[in-house]
């Protein structure tokens, strides 16, 4: 259970913001453990290209690990083939739109590679074999022609009726978030239920178990600005947007729980390797928590600004922004129990 959240703030930048919450043995447990966004350009690309991207992930988290992995090993596997071709490091290596197509690529494979696997497991043969009806074994040319098996495998290879020992494999949905020299800061959706691959023409872009509400929120925030005003967000004010509607899932939606994974991409920064950073200690826990005070009334806007701004962009430590937040709220107890999860009813 996942939501998996990403802003365009501008051409140059945007933010990924995703929970950690992962059921775990059918649902009967949960834990927090998940990384469900992770950067996936490899160091040696970053320092050389300045080309940063992250990767979220909804559904199966180990999927989603195998994707990132995936992702990284591919893009050096490239980087070293042009290499050695050339007999240089090559000038240019991938635009956005080149790493959105690899990882629709790893995506596919992926898929085709588990289904695969669980084909040969159960019935000795894979899905090109099934294609073209029969496959080789031993020396002995076996048909498939029972139709009862025929109808089970079109089952795995459709997911019709969702069947269950294919469910952790199509069950899952992607966001490619990044910037590169050429094409700016960009964002994709990928989904292996629909088998499709897309750029994101809007400024945002949700998935998961708690897309509804998040879609909801951001959705709300984007229609209250003009079209010139979409191009270019307050980076501060869309911060404070996309936590907000992360609160709303996480408060309504019994899957969307735990620190948040919040991951900021600019690519004005001249150090390359400050062009992505990656926020999920306690300092992501707070930043929820000042959004949250101010959507309940105790805090004003400007004070979450402020506090946002120095927490999330400008550096600011745990303890220095913690006590700076409790000492703003107009009534301290009542933030203190709010926090710890009291009903709105006993809150005085």
């Amino acid at each position: 259970m996942t939501s998996i959240n990403a802003i365009k703030f501008d051409d140059y930048s945007g933010a990924c913001v995703c929970d950690e919450a992962r059921c775990w043995n059918k649902e009967n447990m949960k834990i927090y453990t998940a990384e469900k966004v992770k950067p996936c350009i490899p160091e040696e690309v970053i320092r050389k290209y300045g080309t940063v991207a992250a990767y979220g992930n909804t559904g199966t988290s180990t999927v989603g690990d195998e994707i990132k992995w995936t992702i990284q090993k591919k893009i050096l596997e490239k980087l070293e083939k042009i290499t050695e071709k050339e007999g240089k490091i090559p000038d240019k290596l991938m635009t956005l739109e080149e790493i959105s197509d690899l990882v629709f690529q790893v995506i596919m494979n992926l898929k085709h590679t588990h289904i695969n696997d669980q084909l040969k497991g159960r019935y000795n043969f894979d899905t090109p074999e099934f294609v073209q009806g029969s496959y080789e074994r031993d020396g002995r040319k076996i048909e498939i022609k029972d139709k009862d098996v025929i109808r089970e495998v079109e089952k795995f290879l459709t997911w019709k009726d969702m069947h269950d020992e294919v469910t952790p494999i199509f069950l899952n949905a992607g966001i490619l978030a990044g910037y590169e020299e050429s094409e700016g800061f960009r964002l994709f959706h990928y989904s292996m239920i629909e088998c499709f691959h897309e750029p994101v023409q809007a400024a945002f872009i949700v998935d998961g178990s708690g897309r509804d509400l998040t879609s909801l929120h951001l959705s709300d925030y984007f229609s209250r600005k003009t079209i010139p005003e979409r191009g270019k967000i307050d980076r501060v004010e869309g911060m404070i947007a996309i936590l907000e509607a992360v609160n709303g899932a996480s408060r309504f939606n019994l899957g969307v729980e735990g620190y948040y994974n919040i991951i900021l991409i600019d690519g004005r920064e001249k150090d390359y390797n400050k062009r992505l950073v990656e926020i999920n200690d306690h300092r992501s826990k707070l930043a929820s928590d000042i959004v949250f005070a101010k959507t309940e009334g105790l805090i004003s806007q400007e004070t979450a600004c402020g506090l946002i701004d120095k927490l999330i962009f400008g550096g600011g430590t745990f303890a220095g922004i913690a006590g700076q937040f409790m000492k703003s709220a107009s009534d301290t107890k009542k933030l203190d129990r709010l926090l710890r999860g009291y009903k709105h009813d006993i809150l005085s």
